[in-house]
Protein backbone atom coordinates (compact mmCIF):
# COMPACT_ATOMS: atom_id res chain seq x y z
CA UNK A 1 0.00 0.00 0.00
CA UNK A 2 1.27 3.43 -0.97
CA UNK A 3 0.38 6.68 0.78
CA UNK A 4 -0.73 8.90 -2.11
CA UNK A 5 -1.23 12.64 -1.90
CA UNK A 6 -3.58 14.17 -4.45
CA UNK A 7 -3.61 17.89 -5.22
CA UNK A 8 -6.56 18.39 -7.55
CA UNK A 9 -8.90 21.39 -7.46
CA UNK A 10 -11.76 19.71 -9.35
CA UNK A 11 -13.81 17.87 -6.71
CA UNK A 12 -15.22 15.32 -9.17
CA UNK A 13 -11.80 14.39 -10.54
CA UNK A 14 -10.35 14.25 -7.02
CA UNK A 15 -13.12 11.89 -5.91
CA UNK A 16 -12.68 9.71 -9.02
CA UNK A 17 -8.89 9.53 -8.53
CA UNK A 18 -9.22 8.76 -4.83
CA UNK A 19 -11.79 6.02 -5.48
CA UNK A 20 -9.61 4.41 -8.16
CA UNK A 21 -6.50 4.53 -5.99
CA UNK A 22 -8.31 3.16 -2.93
CA UNK A 23 -9.68 0.34 -5.08
CA UNK A 24 -6.07 -0.42 -6.07
CA UNK A 25 -5.20 -0.70 -2.36
CA UNK A 26 -3.61 2.70 -1.75
CA UNK A 27 -4.34 5.20 1.00
CA UNK A 28 -5.19 8.65 -0.41
CA UNK A 29 -4.93 12.08 1.16
CA UNK A 30 -6.78 14.67 -0.92
CA UNK A 31 -5.49 18.23 -0.73
CA UNK A 32 -8.17 20.62 -1.93
CA UNK A 33 -5.93 23.68 -2.20
CA UNK A 34 -2.23 24.18 -3.01
CA UNK A 35 -1.60 25.98 0.30
CA UNK A 36 -3.07 23.03 2.25
CA UNK A 37 -0.76 20.65 0.39
CA UNK A 38 2.34 22.79 0.88
CA UNK A 39 1.56 23.31 4.56
CA UNK A 40 1.19 19.55 5.06
CA UNK A 41 4.38 18.67 3.21
CA UNK A 42 6.74 21.51 4.05
CA UNK A 43 6.00 21.72 7.78
CA UNK A 44 8.11 19.56 10.04
CA UNK A 45 6.16 16.82 11.79
CA UNK A 46 6.45 16.20 15.50
CA UNK A 47 8.93 13.50 16.42
CA UNK A 48 6.62 11.72 18.87
CA UNK A 49 2.97 10.79 18.63
CA UNK A 50 0.96 9.48 21.56
CA UNK A 51 -1.66 6.92 20.58
CA UNK A 52 -4.92 6.33 22.48
CA UNK A 53 -3.44 3.16 23.99
CA UNK A 54 -0.76 5.39 25.56
CA UNK A 55 1.98 3.72 23.56
CA UNK A 56 4.41 6.09 21.88
CA UNK A 57 5.46 5.91 18.26
CA UNK A 58 8.62 7.70 17.27
CA UNK A 59 8.46 8.95 13.72
CA UNK A 60 11.43 10.22 11.76
CA UNK A 61 11.36 14.04 11.92
CA UNK A 62 11.93 14.29 8.18
CA UNK A 63 9.37 11.70 7.09
CA UNK A 64 6.49 12.83 4.93
CA UNK A 65 2.81 11.88 5.31
CA UNK A 66 2.78 10.63 1.69
CA UNK A 67 4.99 8.47 -0.55
CA UNK A 68 3.99 10.08 -3.86
CA UNK A 69 2.09 13.21 -4.91
CA UNK A 70 -0.29 13.46 -7.84
CA UNK A 71 -0.18 17.10 -8.89
CA UNK A 72 -2.53 18.93 -11.23
CA UNK A 73 -0.64 21.68 -13.05
CA UNK A 74 -3.74 23.93 -13.37
CA UNK A 75 -4.64 25.08 -9.87
CA UNK A 76 -6.30 28.18 -8.40
CA UNK A 77 -4.23 30.92 -6.75
CA UNK A 78 -0.94 29.00 -6.88
CA UNK A 79 -0.04 27.21 -10.11
CA UNK A 80 1.17 23.61 -10.19
CA UNK A 81 4.56 24.89 -11.41
CA UNK A 82 4.79 27.16 -8.34
CA UNK A 83 3.90 24.21 -6.09
CA UNK A 84 6.56 22.18 -7.87
CA UNK A 85 9.19 24.90 -7.34
CA UNK A 86 8.32 25.01 -3.61
CA UNK A 87 8.57 21.24 -3.28
CA UNK A 88 11.90 21.03 -5.08
CA UNK A 89 13.36 23.94 -3.07
CA UNK A 90 12.74 22.16 0.26
CA UNK A 91 15.08 19.41 1.49
CA UNK A 92 12.18 17.34 2.89
CA UNK A 93 10.31 17.23 -0.41
CA UNK A 94 13.08 17.58 -2.99
CA UNK A 95 13.00 13.89 -3.91
CA UNK A 96 9.27 13.28 -3.40
CA UNK A 97 8.03 11.16 -6.34
CA UNK A 98 5.55 13.11 -8.47
CA UNK A 99 2.89 12.39 -11.03
CA UNK A 100 1.55 15.25 -13.09
CA UNK A 101 -2.09 14.53 -13.89
CA UNK A 102 -3.27 17.37 -16.02
CA UNK A 103 -4.77 18.66 -19.24
CA UNK A 104 -1.77 20.97 -19.52
CA UNK A 105 -0.25 22.09 -22.78
CA UNK A 106 2.90 20.35 -24.06
CA UNK A 107 4.89 23.46 -23.10
CA UNK A 108 3.57 23.35 -19.51
CA UNK A 109 4.33 19.63 -19.25
CA UNK A 110 7.85 20.15 -20.64
CA UNK A 111 8.41 22.93 -18.10
CA UNK A 112 7.26 20.72 -15.21
CA UNK A 113 9.37 17.78 -16.39
CA UNK A 114 12.43 20.02 -16.68
CA UNK A 115 12.05 20.76 -12.95
CA UNK A 116 11.22 17.15 -11.99
CA UNK A 117 12.64 14.90 -14.73
CA UNK A 118 11.79 11.66 -12.90
CA UNK A 119 8.12 12.57 -12.61
CA UNK A 120 5.45 10.76 -14.56
CA UNK A 121 2.82 12.51 -16.67
CA UNK A 122 -0.76 11.27 -17.06
CA UNK A 123 -2.99 13.21 -19.40
CA UNK A 124 -6.60 13.92 -18.49
CA UNK A 125 -8.88 12.15 -19.15
CA UNK A 126 -7.10 9.09 -17.78
CA UNK A 127 -7.97 5.45 -17.17
CA UNK A 128 -7.72 3.37 -14.03
CA UNK A 129 -4.84 1.43 -15.60
CA UNK A 130 -2.91 4.62 -16.44
CA UNK A 131 -3.32 5.97 -12.92
CA UNK A 132 -2.26 2.76 -11.18
CA UNK A 133 0.65 2.23 -13.61
CA UNK A 134 1.76 5.81 -12.98
CA UNK A 135 2.13 5.09 -9.25
CA UNK A 136 4.17 1.94 -9.94
CA UNK A 137 6.34 3.61 -12.60
CA UNK A 138 7.22 6.72 -10.63
CA UNK A 139 8.08 4.72 -7.51
CA UNK A 140 10.31 2.34 -9.52
CA UNK A 141 12.12 5.23 -11.20
CA UNK A 142 12.99 6.83 -7.86
CA UNK A 143 14.31 3.73 -6.11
Amino acid sequence: MVQVGLLEDNARIAKLCATMLQYAGHHVTVYEHPRECLDALLTEVAGRHVLPSRSIITKQPDSLPIDVLILDLHLPDITGIEVLHSLRANMRTRSLPLIFCSAATPTEVASALSIAPRACFIEKPFTYQELVAGITNVLQSTH
